[in-house]
C-alpha cells in the first residue's frame, strides 16, 4: 500500500463525527435548531428583492466592509471595536479552525473543561496539540466553577477554550468569572477564546465582547446559525483584541465566505432586536420542558432558561437514553458524542412546543 507523507500524529488519528445519519423515523427534531421561531423580516425582504440571477455570477465585495461595519454597530453600546478587529468566516467553526492553525502546533497545550463542544477538542488534536479538559462534576449537576480552571491554568498553555453558554448543558457562565480567567491568562501569556455560539439567547450584557477593548488576549467568536436561524447560510465572525487579528490574517483565506451570505448576515444583524422575542418564546417552552422532564424522573443539568439546549440523563448507566428517545420518534444528540458523559445522557434542543415532546415521549 502506498503511504502518503502526512503529519505523523494524523496517521493513527481517528476523527469523531459530530454529525450522524438518522436511520429511524423522526416525528420531532430535538437535535438541531431548525425552528419556526420568528425570523428577521429584513432578511426575508432582502431575499425576495435581491437580483439573484445577476449577482450569482459576480465576486461581490470580498472586503465584507458592510458586514464589518454592521458588526461594530451591533456592539457599539457594549464594546468599542474596530472593523479591523472583526474577522468573518463560513460559520464560527471556520474562524476557530483558523485560530488553531495560526496559534497551535504539536508542542502546544490547550486548556478547557468537559463536557464541552466536542469539535474544539477534535480540531485542537488535528493540529497535534494536546487538549486538557477539567471535568465538571455530575454530582454538582455539571455546574461551572471557575476555581478549578484558575488553578489549572499555567504558562504552558497556549489557548483556553470557553463556550458560553456551554454546549451541551446550556448554562450561562457569569461574565465576572470569565474576566477572572482572562485576567489570569493575560499574566501567563495565554489567549482566551470565548465561543458565544449560543449567546444570542442571552442579553448582550452577558457577552465577553465587553472584555475585548480591556484586554490583549481575548478572542470572542459568534455565529448567526443559532439565534438568527442561519443554519443553511453559515456565517460567523470573531472579534480579536490587541494585535491577535494581525496574526490571524497570516493564516486566513482571501474569500472566507460568499459575498451574498455577508449581505444576508448584515440584514440579520440590523434586525437583532427580534432576539428578545426569540429568547422569550424559548424561555417559556424550556421552563415547561425542564419541569416536565423532572416530573418524569429525568435529571436536567444546570442550564440557562432561554438557551435552547439542555443536558438530560437517567441514573442507570446501562440505559441508552438516545435509543429510548429514538424509539419514541424523537431525535436528540447522544451523550456519547461528548467526553465525560455516556449513553445515559442526551442533549435536547427545546422544541417549538414542549407539549409535542411529551406527546411523543408518553405514547
Amino acid at each position: 500500500m502506498w503511504n502518503p507523507k502526512v503529519k505523523p500524529h494524523l496517521k493513527d488519528f481517528e476523527r469523531g463525527s459530530y454529525i450522524h445519519e438518522v436511520y429511524y423515523p423522526v416525528d420531532l427534531n430535538c437535535n438541531g435548531l431548525e425552528s419556526t421561531l420568528p425570523h428577521v423580516p429584513g432578511v426575508e425582504e432582502f431575499i425576495r428583492n435581491f437580483d439573484w440571477v445577476s449577482n450569482m455570477w459576480k465576486t461581490g465585495d470580498t472586503s465584507y466592509k458592510t458586514l464589518l461595519e454592521e458588526v461594530c454597530h451591533y456592539w457599539k453600546d457594549f464594546a468599542d471595536i474596530r472593523e479591523d478587529q472583526v474577522k468573518v468566516g463560513y460559520g464560527s467553526m471556520q474562524v476557530l479552525e483558523r485560530i488553531n492553525k495560526v496559534f497551535l502546533d504539536d508542542r502546544s497545550s490547550v486548556l478547557g473543561y468537559i463536557p464541552q463542544f466536542v469539535e474544539y477538542i477534535t480540531e485542537v488534536r488535528v493540529t497535534g496539540a494536546r487538549f486538557e479538559g477539567i471535568a465538571m462534576n455530575p454530582e454538582d449537576n455539571f455546574s461551572f466553577h471557575v476555581d478549578p480552571l484558575l488553578g489549572a491554568l499555567n504558562e504552558g498553555h497556549t489557548l483556553l477554550y470557553i463556550d458560553n453558554p456551554n454546549n451541551p448543558t446550556g448554562q450561562l457562565i457569569p461574565l465576572d468569572q470569565i474576566e477572572a480567567l482572562v485576567a489570569r491568562a493575560h499574566k501567563l501569556g495565554v489567549i482566551v477564546i470565548v465561543d458565544e455560539a449560543y449567546c444570542d439567547y442571552a442579553p448582550k450584557e452577558a457577552s465577553a465582547m465587553q472584555l475585548v477593548p480591556r484586554y490583549e488576549n481575548v478572542i470572542v467568536t459568534r455565529t448567526l446559525t443559532k439565534g438568527f436561524h442561519f443554519a443553511g447560510t453559515r456565517v460567523g465572525y470573531g472579534v480579536f483584541s490587541g494585535n491577535l487579528g494581525k496574526f490571524y490574517d497570516k493564516g486566513d483565506l482571501p474569500f472566507p465566505m460568499p459575498s451574498v451570505s455577508a449581505l444576508l448576515a448584515r440584514e440579520a444583524l440590523r434586525g437583532g432586536a427580534l432576539l428578545e422575542t426569540v429568547r422569550k418564546l424559548i424561555g417559556e417552552q424550556k421552563e415547561v420542558l425542564v419541569s416536565g422532564l423532572k416530573e418524569r424522573g429525568y435529571r436536567v443539568a444546570t442550564t440557562y432558561n432561554s438557551c435552547p439546549i439542555s443536558l438530560v440523563s437517567v441514573s442507570d448507566r446501562d440505559v441508552h437514553l438516545g435509543e429510548v428517545f429514538a424509539s419514541k420518534g424523537i431525535d436528540v444528540r447522544s451523550g456519547e458524542d461528548y467526553p465525560n458523559l455516556g449513553k445515559n445522557y442526551v442533549r435536547i434542543a427545546t422544541p417549538e412546543k414542549a407539549s409535542d415532546l411529551f406527546a411523543c415521549l408518553d405514547r
